[in-house]
């Protein structure tokens, strides 16, 4: 017969053991409510009435002075671009002790991680900037003060140090337009200085997602345009880009505003996907908006052309925006050349 010998802690061992496991138990759920009772003092009053707003610098100052007002579930979201190594102060006061400001680093939003969180550390801050980008400090009342609709006037003090001029600015060729179209805007800014550059693109008015976009491209921003291609109500940015060298091959950068609350890219498929239009194709290229359609126009290149001197005829290509599977997709509706 085969015996299985079972080992048992002594009893006095077993006592202090389940002592300690029910002591790491209670000390396991008094850290998680801490924690969730930390989460819940930094969350705004579910901001139902949402408002973004850009802050810039007067010429020749580094501060702005804010006065305005909210109630209830209203939020106001402030964006300012700031560089890494500036030195950021921010005071708000107000008359409602329930009103504070979140502070969100560049790539976030308010519902995610911020940086400061004023009704944990008090509704002054300054420190020094981590990141280059768009930074947006989000104004707001306390779940308890908005379920009662209370109201609060309050004068928001924002100054960057190490800079005398607005920091959206762009040195000398910098690209920097804003652009409007259905109650949504774009501020769309690239430094267009060497080779590689960082595009930065800053949406509002969308109800629910105006997080910032950058990316590093290759080349220079040559142009950008607004426009409802696919008449849907909500607008499209594009933004024209060539690259560096000789060739100057365009590039698209492209979003479609989803029912005025988010956004998403559309593409454009490469043209050298296209045996047939890419056909004498060497760069050059030319992007506009013409009515419903976006329009792309280069040289055609015969045998033996040098870059500089195109000898064949102009080829134009015209897309149309239709939802995709899964994004939107720019297709080829037209091909025409003179």
């Amino acid at each position: 017969m085969t015996y299985i010998e079972i080992s048992w802690l002594p009893e006095e061992k077993n006592e202090v053991t389940m002592g300690a496991l029910i002591s790491g138990v209670f000390m396991k759920s008094a850290l998680l409510m801490l924690a969730i009772g930390l989460a819940m003092l930094s969350f705004p009053g579910y901001a139902e009435d949402v408002r973004d707003e850009e802050v810039q610098f007067a010429p020749g100052s580094n501060g702005v002075t804010i006065k305005d007002t909210i109630s209830g579930h209203q939020s106001i979201n402030y964006r300012l671009s700031a560089r890494a190594g500036q030195s950021m102060t921010i005071a708000l006061n107000s008359n409602n002790t329930a009103n504070y400001f979140n502070i969100f680093a560049p790539g976030k939003a308010p519902g995610g991680e911020a940086m400061y969180i004023g009704s944990v550390n008090g509704n002054q801050y300054s420190g020094t900037l981590p990141l280059d980008g768009v930074y947006t400090v989000q104004v707001y009342m306390m779940r308890s003060a908005a379920r009662r609709n209370e109201k609060a006037n309050y004068t928001l003090d924002i100054r960057i140090d190490g800079t005398a001029e607005d920091p959206t600015s762009q040195p000398p060729g910098g690209f920097d337009s804003k652009l409007e179209l259905q109650g949504i805007s774009f501020h769309i800014t690239s430094p267009n200085q060497g080779s590689i550059n960082q595009l930065v693109i800053v949406p509002a008015g969308l109800s629910i997602d105006n997080s910032v976009i950058q990316r590093e491209i290759d080349g220079t921003v040559t142009n950008a345009e607004i426009a409802d291609l696919n008449v849907d109500g909500s607008p499209e940015i594009y933004v024209y880009i060539n690259s560096a060298g000789s060739g100057s091959y365009g590039q698209l950068i492209a979003y479609a505003v989803n029912n005025k609350k988010s956004l998403s890219e559309i593409y454009l498929p490469p043209i050298e996907n296209d045996p047939k239009n890419s056909r004498g194709y060497m760069g050059h290229d030319e992007f506009a908006v013409v009515e419903n359609i976006l329009g792309r126009r280069f040289p055609v290149y015969r045998k033996g052309d040098t870059n500089a001197m195109p000898t064949g005829l102009t080829r134009q290509l015209q897309y149309k925006l239709t939802q995709g599977e899964a994004s939107w997709v720019l297709v080829l509706d037209k091909s025409i050349e003179y």
